[in-house]
Parts: C-alpha cells; sequence; structure tokens
C-alpha cells in the first residue's frame, strides 16, 4: 500500500473562546489539536477526484466512503480503516435499474447501506446490490397536505434525510431569480408535504452575484445555505453568517444562536460587485467575494458529543495577488452553544473538512490526482 509520508505532525494546547458580552454560553475551553496526512492506495485504479470528493458519503457503520463518479455511473468504495480501495461499482443509466441519464449532483448513504442519488428532478434509491428500488421525481407527485404554488419547488440540493423516507430542506423560486421562502418537510411514504414559509434566510441573497451573459444566458453564485438532519436536531447554516438555526418541528418554530468569533469576522460585507456582464469580470468580483469569511458546515462529533466546523477569513494577500486564508476551529456542545475556537497553523488547507472519524475531521486534499487527507484531531481541555 502506498503511504504519504507525514509531512508534520503537530501538537497545539491554544486558550480559545467566545465573547461573553456576545452569548452567555459562550465558553473559554482550550481547544489541542494533532495534525496528519495520509494517502489512500488506489491500486491500479485512477480515482474519480474531478468535484473534490463532494460527490461521495460515509457509511459511519462500516468505516467506508463511498465516492461516486457520475461521468462513468460507477462507485468508488474506500476502506478508510485500511486506507485502500475496496471496491468499485458499476451503475447503470437506463433500464430497471437506471438512475437516469441526467445529472446526479449528490449521493446518500443511508444504514442499510442502499444509496439514494439526487439528480434535479428526483431522487433514485438503490439497493447495496445495485438494483433499483424506486425514483421519485418530485415534481409528479400529488401531495398530500400542504401545496406549493405553481412557480414554486422543492430545492433537490438542500434536501437531507436519515431513514430515506422523510426529508427536510428548502423550497421556494427556482431559475435565475430564485428565492428561499421556507423550509419543507416531505415524507415519501405517505407523499405527504408540509410548508414552514419564513424568510429568515432572505439576507444572503444581498451576497449573490450575478452574471448575465452575452447570449442571454444567466448564472449566479449564491451561498451555501444547508439543512442537516442530526438525530432529534434539524440545523440549518449559512456560509455567511456566524449563526445557526434549529427547527423545532414540533413547536413550527426556528431557534437563531449568534455567535461572536475574536478571530475573525463575523458575517461578509458585500464588498464586491454584485453583477457581472462578462466571465472577467465575474471571475474578479468572485475574487473580491472570496476575501470575505465564509462559515463551514457543522460535523458531529459522537465521541466528545461536540459539533465542529471550520470557517475562514482573509489573513493577508500575497505580492503576487494571492489569498493567504486564516482558518479557525470552532467548537459547540450538544446544545449548539459555542465552548472554544482557535486558529489552525497556516498553510493547512482545511476548509470544510468532509467528516469525522476515530476521533479526527478528516478533509480531502488532491495531491496529483490522488486520494489524500489532512486529518486534523481535536479534543477539548
Amino acid at each position: 500500500m502506498k503511504k504519504l509520508p507525514i509531512y508534520f505532525l503537530l501538537l497545539f494546547l491554544i486558550s480559545c473562546g467566545g465573547d461573553p458580552d456576545k452569548s452567555s454560553a459562550n465558553q473559554n475551553l482550550d481547544i489541542s489539536y494533532e495534525i496528519d496526512t495520509v494517502m489512500v492506495d488506489a491500486g491500479d485504479h485512477f480515482f474519480f477526484v474531478r468535484y473534490g470528493l463532494s460527490m461521495s458519503d460515509l457509511d459511519k457503520e462500516r468505516k467506508l466512503l463511498y465516492n461516486f463518479n457520475n461521468q462513468e455511473m460507477v462507485m468508488e468504495i474506500i476502506d478508510l480503516e485500511n486506507l485502500k480501495l475496496k471496491e468499485v461499482r458499476q451503475y447503470e443509466k437506463e433500464g430497471p435499474n437506471g438512475i437516469g441519464g441526467g445529472f446526479i449532483m449528490r449521493i446518500q448513504v443511508l444504514p442499510d447501506e442502499s444509496v439514494l442519488f439526487y439528480d434535479f428532478v428526483g431522487i433514485h434509491h438503490v439497493a447495496n446490490s445495485g438494483e433499483k428500488i424506486t425514483t421519485h421525481k418530485l415534481g409528479e407527485i400529488e401531495w398530500q397536505g400542504d401545496q406549493l404554488a405553481e412557480e414554486e419547488e422543492i430545492n433537490m440540493s438542500s434536501l437531507d434525510t436519515q431513514d430515506g423516507k422523510r426529508f427536510y430542506g428548502f423550497y421556494g423560486t427556482q431559475g435565475f431569480d430564485s428565492k428561499i421562502l421556507g423550509l419543507v418537510k416531505i415524507d415519501l411514504s405517505d407523499q405527504s408535504l408540509r410548508l414552514f414559509p419564513s424568510d429568515f434566510l432572505q439576507f444572503t441573497s444581498d451576497f449573490e452575484i450575478s452574471f448575465e451573459m452575452n447570449g442571454g444566458g444567466m448564472a449566479k453564485a449564491p451561498e451555501q445555505n444547508r439543512v442537516r438532519v442530526l438525530d432529534d436536531k434539524i440545523l440549518i447554516t449559512t456560509s455567511s453568517k456566524n449563526q445557526i438555526w434549529q427547527w423545532n418541528l414540533e413547536q413550527d418554530s426556528l431557534i437563531s444562536q449568534s455567535y461572536e468569533s475574536k478571530l475573525s469576522s463575523n458575517s461578509k460585507k458585500g464588498n464586491f460587485p454584485m453583477q457581472a456582464s462578462s466571465q472577467e469580470e465575474f471571475r474578479a468580483a468572485m475574487k473580491e467575494k472570496n476575501k470575505e469569511v465564509s462559515f463551514g458546515r457543522l460535523i458531529h462529533d459522537t465521541e466528545q458529543n461536540k459539533f465542529w466546523r471550520v470557517h475562514r477569513d482573509l489573513e493577508r494577500m500575497t505580492a503576487g495577488d494571492t489569498i493567504i486564508y486564516k482558518h479557525i476551529l470552532t467548537a459547540f456542545d450538544l446544545e449548539i452553544n459555542q465552548v472554544g475556537e482557535t486558529l489552525l497553523p497556516e498553510g493547512i488547507l482545511f476548509f470544510e473538512p468532509g467528516f469525522y472519524l476515530e476521533g479526527r475531521l478528516w478533509k480531502f486534499l488532491n495531491i496529483d490526482d490522488e486520494v489524500t487527507f489532512v486529518r486534523v484531531k481535536p479534543e477539548i481541555k
């Protein structure tokens, strides 16, 4: 098995914490961490790394990472305990087990090892044998309960589930002028739909960059707004602000918590062009936007009963006009109270780690098209 030498191993003990004036729940706990790097043995196989393993999901029970190649309809299954490729599984586009010729944008591995494939119109549910269980085209379902207006749709990319039946996400208008109009719960077992109208994320549209091309085409660079189902919690985060919402289904309510980082900004400022009329203008606007703070996803640490998050902010610009980021690791307790934060060492590209396993946060790193992981092992003191 190929191994990448550990290029550093660091142990830090750093005092960190939130601002007690901002939130009484913030604490001043110490975070220590170790960092190492490992490489996966691919044998004679060439991994699909075009999208930075964003088309992957973890089977937490068996410690396997499923990475989907949506160009060739192939699933690469990586054994994370032994850091080697375990299996390559071929899927079909057409036929009784076909998952469609459309663009698969996401996968999700369920506890029974079956896989959900999300495309722009629906969800394909496939057993681990490769046999398709069913396809749900959400726009064709006659929903029981609440009804979407003619111009409204369920945001497919936002949906999350734990059992493959009940899904939670956003709904709203689609297309170039898309807007999040609220939260949606769907149950595919009885085809029921509930809508929870709310404009609580409307402020994130202030940080979108619109691109209108000469040929009439349009594009938009939105913020990353996410719904995450974790056991009895439904958590909502945005990349634009240091804030987390908890969705209480029983009370039909949102509980909002704001946080104060002493190591970065707490919200995007919007000091960049909001519209571009050429690719050059769009790239320039995106570069300015990328100088502003961006908050990553929450990752559940079942061993220490914590949540971890990494966000980044501008540290400085080099003489060659390259952005150098600082990366901040933040810890939250199970009630989503911030309990500490600390800077990661400069040069560690650790924004948006993918998952937590064996006491470590894992972040994919592409080294010569090989699957490599930078791993941070955090501990709260």
